[in-house]
């Protein structure tokens, strides 16, 4: 099985649709730093569910899209597919081929696949699960995860090692059984609560039910009462109605009789009222007509005003228009005086300037050819001066290697001083360390013995300690199941207490004879309480017996007759009395039974009974017979003279089948108080029991606890000896490790001192030589330095003379520059004025243009004014005349207006005599309406409350008063009761199946929570079996392979900490050849990254992966380990594919294929591949 194909499009830095086809083998991946070449490892994480974006190097999940480049927008969507060639068939699915596929979009969602059908992460990785191509398997192997392999925490070697052993499905199965287990437990604890709770509501609504009873025979008397007063209510007000009827009748009468004298004045009023509005809306007409000529009037006036204004503002503007004119001529003849003076001073100005530019141009044209000769003598002198500095150089360098020459046969002169006194300290010290690991060793032996001797007690105290934890642990469980067997007694006796007190079963009359047994003498008992039989049968007895059962019994006829005239007086209720003298004796079926497995027995033989009382139960039971199967037995012909009772309770009497049982076998009638004798022994045998266990638990616990203290008191010993013993271990290490430096350290110095005597001699030599060089260098400088001088005097005098020619040619440009600036002044002024004079020339003609307009809008202005007041005055004539004819027409209509009050004073008089009429109509007709409200409230009141409507033909022989007190007195009662739950019978059967269907739960929840316990500890087992196998496979390949990589060396891995392998940590012991042990962060980073590959190889052998990506872990290779690395990649990779991403030459030598990733243009790349022979 190997990864056959890899398409990434727009991940991370693959812009594009790129495709990569793997091979079996060794496949490498090349390309210069930041090319993407770890992002095509990072694509094959993402696509197999990595979802920590941290490992993928990003700052959150989205950031592994594509995010632009130059000339290239960001995508909003990346996706990744993974072909697996399932050629080996490890992956549990029929295909070849499967195509793994992840879509991520810039929103956050992300979409899985496989063989393009859409499908959850989770399928992906139950696929992927102990395969070793999982997301977090140990396929990907980076150069930074080296330290994380060799941490000293060690998580990620230890998820390695789990993967091999393939417990991770081990692992997934306990954390969803504890899950389980926890969700149980809880269950378990709730439902116990759950009938803790019941259980009290159960006895609250059996006595709530009394209660009730109670109140509905109340209620019922207090139904019969509210009814009758209600009928005498009823009358009462009808009776009141009758009379307030008849007035009504009389007084709607007298309201007709008034109603034609009121209509005469209404219609004079309608005809005055008419007038009236016509004279209004005649005099609104003329007010109108006033109020436009006023408008008019106000609007000529408004318009004189406005066009007087504008007549004297036009005048204003006249006269300002002269001024200006007359200023713009005398500021136009004062800028043609100008103009003329500015041309003569041009003309004046330019033979100046051209002769300037002349000498100027001569000036300049001697300079430049000076300035070239003198270009030419300083390039001379540069040379000249270069050639000086390289023979400075020179020289000075000789020097320098002379001085230090000189410093150096110093310093080794030194260093040999020093040296020797080294050697004398470093023997000293050697001697002092050889007699210290003398006497560590003698101490490590004395310690050892002691050790020894300790770790044997511990453990036989230890194994002490386990067998009394062992006993009290068993002594435990034997006291929770007695504690709970006592509880389960105590409620059960409890029930049955309850069931005696309350009677419950009987009918109330038997209740009420047992209840009172003072006013009932000669009461012997119920028929159930006399008759003792076992609990396997009780229900099959009292299913024979039926309501026999609940009969009383007495001793004669007359008893029987006297309890039930005291019973009827009391109206106790039901009632069934057996006189036990009258009963005859009769002799029980004495048949012979076969021999028959459905058979249990005659009943007459099962019950137990005093003589006395025998009788009755030869009478009831005397022929029936108790079988298990009533099916069974009615086919038996042996048996057709006996009637037949099955353990189900159904019973067969006289061809006639009957089922009498109850569904609950603990409430039944018959054997109650010897059930609860019965329970109260058993109660008292278990609290013996319970008391016996806690007095061996409490002398086990004092014997465990001298144990504990005996096994600290010897743990603390041994560890205080094994730390003594590794103090000393690490002693030796060091001092062995100090006395072979202080070996190699004389070897080094003696070394160095001969190294320091030959180099003296070689600086001697150098220094004669260089004394001869440095004199030759010297005489050369100083005659090249003499010529270089006078060629720096004859530069220099050059210098001047151009100097000189360049100042007087810049003298002559600066004065010409100044004469062509007052030109330029002169004719900027010259082009100003010219300018202005335009302007003004246009600006008189607006001027003549704007007064010619003034002089016609101010005729205009004067016209239509003349106009305007000849109108005014048409006007003011009209509005006096309008305003005499208003005043004759308002006059008018307030005489129509008086006559019209008079009249309305003459309707309001008669409407006063009509309201006091309808006052009176009105407050009959409440009393009536008033009397039938109340009718209505008493039938409303009774509807409310019964449901019932009130008769209209009742017989009532009590008063108002004495049904209200009789109410009064019913209603105390049944306050007396207090609140009465109505739905109580419907609760207490609904909560009484809960109660047994919640015991049946928390029944199969204890029987689920052993079983899940049982599961962990088989999960447990295996998985240990399962990891402790492979880790002992991997330590011993992991020696040898450390040994063929370090050539030589010893490696080897440990469990540490905790006993349990599944919880213990994972060491690994890294010893190079020719080095001691040392702890794996001093190893160097290629002794590292060996040791890693060692181990990652070490696993492959156990549990080879279907593919491994090394991602640069050759990088701290040297080319001999690179040799070894890469041979053991040819080896392996028969049974695993290798994916390498590399910088070495030799490990692309190595590969079957290689793909080389580019980056032409910046922020994406590109892949190469090539097929290797």
């Amino acid at each position: 099985m190997y990864i056959s194909e890899l398409t990434m499009h727009g991940f991370k830095s693959f812009a594009k649709k790129d495709v990569l086809h793997f091979g079996e083998g060794i496949t490498a991946i090349v390309g210069p730093n930041g090319c993407g070449k770890t992002n095509i490892v990072d694509a094959i994480r993402w696509v197999l569910g990595e979802q920590k974006y941290s490992v993928l190097r990003s700052g959150k999940m989205e950031d592994v899209i594509f995010n632009g480049a130059k000339n290239t927008k960001p995508l909003s969507v990346c996706e990744v597919t993974l072909t697996v060639h399932n050629n080996k068939g490890k992956l549990p699915i029929e295909y070849n081929d499967i195509e793994i596929g992840r879509r991520l979009y810039r929103n956050g969602e992300s979409e899985y696949f496989m063989n393009r059908a859409p499908c959850r992460l989770k399928d992906i990785q139950d696929l992927f699960v102990d395969t070793g191509m999982g997301s977090d398997a140990y396929s990907v192997i980076e150069l930074k995860m080296i330290e994380q392999i060799l941490s000293e925490t060690g998580d990620d070697r230890r998820r390695m090692f789990e993967e091999a052993a393939g417990i991770n499905k081990y692992k997934h199965q306990r954390r969803s059984t504890l899950r389980k287990f926890e969700a149980t437990r809880t269950d378990l604890n709730r439902i116990s609560d759950l009938i803790n709770e019941i259980e009290a509501k159960v006895k609250a609504l059996a006595l709530q039910l009394k209660r009730f009873e109670r109140h509905a025979k109340l209620l019922e008397s207090l139904i019969d009462k509210e009814m009758s007063l209600a009928f005498l209510q009823i009358h009462g007000y009808r009776i009141q109605v009758q009379p307030l009827q008849s007035r009504i009748e009389e007084l709607n009468h007298l309201r007709n009789s008034n109603v034609s004298e009121e209509s005469v004045h209404e219609k004079k009023l309608i005809s005055l009222q008419t007038v009236y509005k016509d004279q209004q809306d005649e005099l609104e007409k003329f007010r109108n007509q006033l109020s436009d000529f006023n408008d008019k009037r106000e609007g000529l006036q408004n318009d004189i005003i406005i066009w007087k204004e504008q007549s004297r503002s036009a005048i204003i503007s006249m006269d300002r228009l002269v001024v200006e004119q007359d200023k713009i001529n005398k500021r136009k003849n004062e800028l043609q005086h100008h103009l003329f003076d500015y041309k003569k001073v041009i003309r004046g100005l330019q033979p100046k300037i051209d002769s300037y530019l002349n000498s100027y141009k001569e000036k300049q044209f001697a300079f430049e050819a000076i300035d070239n000769e003198l270009k030419e003598m300083q390039t001379v002198l540069d040379s000249m001066q270069d050639k000086r500095w390289d023979l400075l150089q020179k020289l000075s360098d000789k020097k320098s290697l002379f001085d230090r020459t000189n410093t150096i046969i110093q310093e080794k002169t030194d260093n040999i001083s020093l040296l020797e006194e080294r050697i004398l300290d470093l023997e000293k010290d050697f001697r002092s360390i050889t007699k210290q690991i003398e006497i560590n060793k003698n101490t490590k032996t004395s310690i050892s013995e002691k050790l020894e001797k300790n770790k044997n007690r511990l453990n036989k105290k230890t194994d002490e300690l386990e067998k009394l934890q062992h006993e009290k642990q068993q002594i435990d469980i034997q006291e929770h199941k007695v504690s709970v067997w006592m509880k389960s007694l105590k409620s059960k006796c409890r029930f049955y207490e309850k069931l005696l007190i309350s009677r419950e079963g009987y009918p109330n009359g038997v209740k009420d004879v047992l209840e009172n047994k003072d006013q009932y003498k000669g009461v012997l008992g119920t028929v159930g309480d006399l008759l003792k039989v076992g609990d396997s049968i009780a229900p099959m007895i009292e299913s024979a017996l039926g309501e026999y059962a609940k009969c009383i019994v007495v001793k004669d006829r007359n008893t029987a007759i006297n309890i039930m005239d005291i019973a009827r007086k009391r109206n106790a209720g039901k009632l069934m009395i057996i006189p036990l003298k009258d009963i005859p004796d009769d002799k029980p079926n004495t048949a012979n039974l076969k021999s028959d497995d459905n058979i249990i027995g005659r009943a007459v033989d099962l019950v137990k009974t005093t003589d006395s009382i025998r009788p009755l139960s030869r009478f009831l039971l005397g022929n029936i017979l108790l079988v298990k199967d009533l099916k069974v037995g009615i086919k038996d012909n042996s048996l057709n003279n006996w009637d037949l009772v099955d353990e189900k309770g159904t019973f067969s009497i006289r061809g006639m089948i009957i089922n009498n049982s109850n569904g609950n076998n603990e409430a039944g009638l018959i054997g109650r108080k010897e059930n609860i004798k019965i329970i109260k022994r058993d109660i008292i045998n278990q609290k013996i029991q319970f008391q016996k266990l806690q007095m061996q638990s409490a002398k086990l616990e004092k014997y465990i606890e001298k144990a504990k203290q005996d096994s600290v008191h010897l743990d603390n010993q041994v560890e205080e000896l094994s730390n003594g013993l590794a103090e000393i271990d690490g002693y030796l290490v060091r001092e062995g490790f100090q006395q072979s430096q202080f070996t190699e350290s004389i070897v080094a110095v003696k070394k160095l001192i001969k190294e320091n005597e030959q180099e003296i001699r070689r600086q001697l030599l150098l220094i004669k030589t260089l004394k001869s060089e440095l004199a030759n260098e010297e005489q050369i400088l100083n005659k090249h330095a003499k010529e270089q001088t006078k060629k720096s005097d004859d530069l220099i005098k050059f210098q001047s003379k151009r100097d000189q020619l360049h100042q007087n040619a810049q003298d002559l440009r600066i004065e010409c520059l100044n004469l062509e600036g007052q030109r330029e002044n002169v004719i900027f002024q010259q082009r100003t004025a010219e300018d202005l004079i335009k302007e003004f020339s246009s600006r008189k003609s607006e001027i003549d243009k704007e007064m010619t307009q003034l002089k016609s809008q101010d005729k205009d202005l004067k016209k239509s004014i003349q106009s305007a007041e000849n109108k005014l005055s048409e006007i003011n004539g009209l509005v006096n005349k309008q305003e005499s004819i208003l005043s004759l027409k308002q006059e008018t209509a307030n005489d129509s207006y008086r006559q019209i009050e008079e009249i309305q004073a003459q309707i309001r008089s008669e409407q006063k005599n009509r309201e006091a009429l309808l006052e009176e109509l009105k407050q009959c007709e409440l009393k009536i309406a008033d009397f039938e409200q109340r009718i209505n409230f008493v039938n409303e009141r009774i509807k409310d409350r019964y449901d019932t409507e009130i008769s209209d033909n009742m017989i009532v022989d009590e008063s108002e008063s004495e049904l209200n007190v009789a109410i009064a007195r019913t209603e105390r009662s049944i306050e007396n009761i207090g609140p009465i739950n109505m739905a109580v019978q419907a609760e207490y059967e609904e909560e009484s199946s809960r109660l047994l269907m919640l015991s049946e739960q928390r029944d199969d929840l204890i029987e689920a929570e052993r079983n899940l316990l049982d599961t962990i500890q088989k999960i447990d087992s295996i998985a240990r079996e399962k990891f402790q196998s492979t880790f002992e496979n991997i330590r011993g390949n992991f020696e040898k392979l450390f040994g063929m990589f370090f050539e030589g060396g010893r490696g080897s891995l440990k469990l540490e900490g905790d006993p349990d392998p599944l919880e213990a940590n994972i060491g690994i012991n890294a010893q190079p050849p020719g080095k001691r042990n040392r702890s794996l962060r001093q190893l160097s980073a290629g002794e590292k990254a060996l040791t890693a590959i060692a181990l990652l190889f070490s696993i492959y052998q156990v549990k080879p992966s279907p593919y491994c990506i090394l991602d640069e872990v050759d990088a701290p290779l040297d080319d001999v380990n690179i040799g070894k690395f890469t041979r053991v990649l040819s080896n392996f990779s028969g049974d695993t594919q290798f994916i390498v991403v590399t910088h070495n030459k030799l490990t692309m030598e190595s590969a079957n294929f290689l793909y080389g990733v580019t980056m032409e243009k910046q922020g994406i790349s590109q892949l190469v591949s090539v097929k290797l022979e």
